[in-house]
C-alpha cells in the first residue's frame, strides 16, 4: 500500500515542506508544535499483548512479562514509559505469565492474566487484586479462577446494562484439536459480581473461518478479544493468525449482548500490516485493548520490533479508533507518521466536528477515520470543493488533511474567503501521515479547501 506525505520527519521533529502562504495567512514551522504529537512504535519493546489503563491523568501499560510475573510501565504522556513491579510469581504457576488486562472496579484494581500451571503444564486464567493501578497485585484465590479442563488465555472483562461482569476468554489451540486442526475459540461466561467465580456454562462466540483468519495452516487462531460497549452494542475485537506472522490482525464482531450471537464485521480485518515497495514496514499488528482520554478512543497494540524478522520481541504501539455513522467501528493504524496526543491532553479541540460541511452530508470528513487502510469509507471529490463553515468564529492554529488510501493529491486552502495556502502531497510517506499547515492563531469562520484533480479525503482536522 502507498502512503501519502506532505512532511519529512527527522530526529522527532515536524518539519513543513511543499506549500506557500499567501498574503495575510501567517504559517509557521510544523516543528513549533512537535510536543503536541507522539509517533509509533513507544518506548518500551520486547513485551507482547500490551494493555493501557488511563487513570487520573497517567498512563499505565501493563504486558506479557514471561517467566518473572509482570511489570508496569507508567507514563504520563504515552510517549515516555518507565518501568515499575506490578505482580510477582504466584504459587500455582511455573511461568508464561501473558496477557495482563487491569480494569478499575470500584474502590480497587483487578487484574487477569495467563499463566501455566506448576502441576500440568496447562496455560490458566489468574486474577490479582490491588489498592492502586501500578500494585503489587495479590492473588486472592492461591488457583486459576477457573478450570474447564482445557488450556484457557487473554482474558478480559465487560459488563451488561445492569451492572453484571462478564469475562471473554480463549480456548486455546494447544489443547483444543476440530476437524484435524489446532484452534483458538474465543468463549464468555458470566460472573459473579465479586469476579471470583463464574455463574452459568461458557459459550461459544468466535472461532476462525474465511480466507483471511486461515492463513497460518492447521493451526488457526481467535485470540486476544477486548470487548467495547458503543450504542447498545458490544464491539468483540479479536486477532487471529499466529503472533509470530506478519499477517497477525485485529478484526472485529458485533452482538446485542455480552455472550453473542456475534457477526463479524465485512470490512475486517481492521488492522493489518504494511508494506511499501517490496518491504514490510509494519509487521503483526495485533492483540490489541482499548482506553478512552477526554471522550476519544484509543487502541494500544504490539507489532514486531524487526519486521522483517517476526519474532516475540513486540513493541508498543498507541492510535486512535472510532465508529462510523452506520456501526462499523475503524482503527486509524497502523501508523508510523506522528499523530496528535489526546486532545484533552494537550488542551486543544478538533473543530471541524462542530462545523457544518454541504459536501459531505455523510460525515466522512469528520468521522474520525483516516482511511489509510483500502477500501475504507472515504469522502470523494467529484468536481466540487470542500466548504465548512461555523456560525460564530473559532480560533485555530493547525489543519490537518489526511488523504484516502495513499492518492496524491494537491490543491489550494481558504480561510475567511482571502487567506490562501497552496499544498502538495506526495507519495511514499509513512503511514498515517497528513498535510499540516500550522498558523498563527487564527479566527475562522469559513474554510476551503480546493483539490486539483479527483481525489480521496480520509479525515479533515482543524485545530
Amino acid at each position: 500500500m502507498k502512503h501519502i506525505i506532505l512532511i519529512v520527519l527527522t530526529a522527532a521533529l515536524l518539519m513543513n515542506c511543499g506549500f506557500a502562504g499567501a498574503e495575510g495567512l501567517k504559517l509557521r514551522d510544523i516543528s513549533e508544535a512537535a510536543d503536541w504529537f507522539a509517533a509509533n512504535p513507544r518506548n518500551v519493546k520486547d513485551i507482547g499483548d500490551p494493555f493501557v489503563l488511563e487513570e487520573d491523568g497517567s498512563y499505565y501499560m501493563f504486558a506479557t512479562g514471561g517467566p518473572i510475573g509482570f511489570n508496569v510501565w507508567k507514563s504520563t504522556d504515552l510517549t515516555g514509559f518507565e518501568k515499575v513491579k506490578a505482580l510477582k510469581k504466584v504459587e500455582w504457576a511455573s511461568g508464561d505469565y501473558w496477557a495482563p488486562e487491569v480494569f478499575r472496579v470500584d474502590d480497587r484494581y483487578v487484574m487477569l492474566f495467563t499463566a501455566r500451571m506448576r502441576e500440568n503444564g496447562s496455560l490458566r486464567t489468574g486474577i490479582a487484586f490491588s489498592e492502586t493501578a501500578e500494585g503489587p497485585y495479590e492473588d486472592p484465590l492461591g488457583r486459576p479462577l477457573m478450570d474447564y479442563g482445557y488450556a484457557t488465555i487473554d482474558a478480559t472483562l465487560t459488563w451488561d446494562d445492569e451492572g453484571n461482569p462478564y469475562m471473554i476468554y480463549v480456548r486455546d489451540c494447544s489443547e483444543n484439536a476440530v476437524n484435524g486442526r489446532q484452534e483458538s475459540h474465543i468463549y464468555g461466561v458470566r460472573l459473579a459480581k465479586d469476579l471470583l467465580s463464574t455463574e452459568g456454562d461458557p459459550v461459544l462466540l468466535t472461532v476462525p473461518e474465511g480466507e483471511w483468519e486461515a492463513l497460518s495452516g492447521n493451526t488457526r487462531w481467535n485470540e486476544g478479544p477486548a470487548v467495547v460497549k458503543h450504542d447498545g452494542k458490544y464491539y468483540l475485537f479479536y486477532s487471529v493468525n499466529g503472533y509470530f506472522m506478519k499477517e497477525y490482525s485485529v478484526c472485529a464482531a458485533v452482538s446485542d449482548t455480552p455472550l453473542g450471537p456475534y457477526v463479524k464485521q465485512g470490512n475486517n480485518p481492521l488492522l493489518y500490516c504494511t508494506e511499501e515497495g517490496g518491504n514490510v514496514t509494519v509487521s503483526g499488528p495485533g492483540h490489541n485493548a482499548f482506553f478512552t482520554v477526554g471522550g476519544e478512543l484509543f487502541t494500544a497494540y504490539h507489532t514486531h520490533t524487526y519486521p522483517q524478522a517476526p519474532s516475540g520481541n513486540r513493541q508498543l504501539c498507541v492510535d486512535r479508533a472510532g465508529f462510523h455513522a452506520d456501526g462499523t467501528t475503524y482503527i486509524n493504524g497502523p501508523t508510523l507518521a506522528p499523530q496528535l496526543r489526546p486532545l484533552a491532553e494537550i488542551g486543544r479541540v478538533n473543530l471541524t466536528a462542530e462545523a457544518v460541511c454541504a459536501e459531505d452530508p455523510a460525515g466522512l470528513l469528520t468521522d474520525g477515520d483516516i482511511c489509510s487502510r483500502e477500501g475504507s469509507a472515504a469522502w470523494v471529490w467529484q468536481g466540487r470543493e470542500i466548504n465548512f463553515g461555523w456560525t460564530e468564529s473559532v480560533n485555530a492554529e493547525l489543519l490537518m488533511i489526511y488523504p484516502a488510501e495513499g492518492q496524491a493529491v494537491s490543491g489550494k486552502v481558504t480561510v475567511n474567503g482571502n487567506l490562501e495556502a497552496a499544498f502538495a502531497l506526495e507519495a511514499g510517506g509513512k503511514p498515517g501521515a497528513a498535510v499540516m499547515l500550522l498558523m498563527e492563531p487564527t479566527e475562522i469562520t469559513n474554510l476551503k479547501i480546493e483539490l486539483d484533480a479527483e481525489s480521496g479525503i480520509g479525515e479533515i482536522m482543524l485545530i
